[in-house]
């Protein structure tokens, strides 16, 4: 099997970001972007997804990191569902528990090409620096938009911000790894085609 990578740039007005994806990587992550705890969100999701990715972005953070967070989520996805093809093959349905210490929360999600997110993350408010958790909504928005992914993330429980942010992103990453792996039997679904 061939390695499935793409690459992909978005850029507007507001934000530059250059994405590269290898989805049969080893979870290695090469993110440079101006918002350091959201780097290491992104960094996690990338170590337990097993995908190799490049992000390197710029935005106008001064005004805000919403602009950035989203449009990083719409360029990953993209690039995601670029390299994943006609998606024969994949397991296409993952889920996954990632606990850390006192947060525990659940990601379950399907690649079929039917973007739909259910967001039940009511710890994730507040500021870690000056980073407004909230706006992480906006990266798996954009994210399950681009990828083809209905996604549900649910905070079963948690009490520290960062803890509760980093579980979803490694429950993200795990589920992932679990629906995009290879095995076989053609396009997984009923009717032949997503």
């Amino acid at each position: 099997m061939t390695h499935r990578q793409a690459t992909n740039v978005r850029e507007t007005k507001e934000t530059r970001i250059e994405c590269t994806v290898d989805i049969d990587g080893s979870g290695r992550a090469t993110i440079d972007l101006p918002l350091p705890f959201f780097r290491h969100m992104i960094e996690s999701f990338v170590k337990y997804s097993g995908m190799d990715v490049r992000l390197v972005g710029q935005g106008d953070v001064d005004v805000d990191a919403h602009h950035l967070v989203e449009d990083t989520g719409l360029v990953l996805g993209a690039c995601v569902a670029e390299a994943l093809g006609d998606r024969a093959g994949i397991a296409r349905f993952g889920h996954a528990y990632a606990p850390l210490d006192e947060a525990l929360v659940r990601c379950a999600l399907d690649y079929g090409k039917r973007p739909h997110v259910v967001y039940a993350m009511k710890g994730l408010t507040g500021r870690i620096n000056d980073f407004d958790v909230a706006v992480l909504q906006e990266f798996v928005r954009g994210y399950a938009q681009t990828a083809g992914t209905s996604l549900h993330l649910d905070e079963i429980r948690g009490e520290n911000v960062h803890h509760v942010a980093e579980a979803a992103f490694k429950a993200l990453g795990l589920a992932t790894r679990q629906a995009l792996t290879v095995i076989g039997g053609g396009i997984p679904s009923t009717k032949g085609t997503l």
